[in-house]
Order: C-alpha cells, then structure tokens, then sequence
C-alpha cells in the first residue's frame, strides 16, 4: 500500500494534507513534504505510522476531523 493509500485509508484526503497538517516553517514551507512522507511510507513504515495516527490525533482534538 502506497502512502497516499495509508493516508486516505487514515482519513485524510491526502499526503498533502498531512504535509499541511504538520505545519510550515516561517517560510512558508512546509516541516515535512509529501515526499518525504512517501519515502518514509516506503523505508520507515513504524516512523510513517506514528506520524499518521499522531496528526490524525491532533486534527480530531482541534476539530478538523472525526
């Protein structure tokens, strides 16, 4: 499974929105890319896993998901 699927499986629309989600730095970039989630989905699953259910956690608690 991809970790766009993984994502959208969590309930986000996609990997950008996690990027989104996990904020910017003052420049306006984001802290952690979509790519780099991707790769991570790919060689660090456990680390991609706890970031997933971490944001999801924080979205659910600010109200920006159920």
């Amino acid at each position: 499974m991809t970790g766009s699927e993984q994502a959208k499986k969590a309930g986000f629309n996609s990997l950008t929105e996690v990027s989104n989600l996990l904020g910017t730095k003052a420049n306006g970039q984001p802290v952690v890319s979509g790519q780099t989630l991707d790769n991570w989905s790919k060689d660090k699953p456990l680390l991609f896993a706890a970031v997933l259910e971490g944001v999801h956690i924080s979205a659910v608690m600010q109200g920006l998901m159920t």
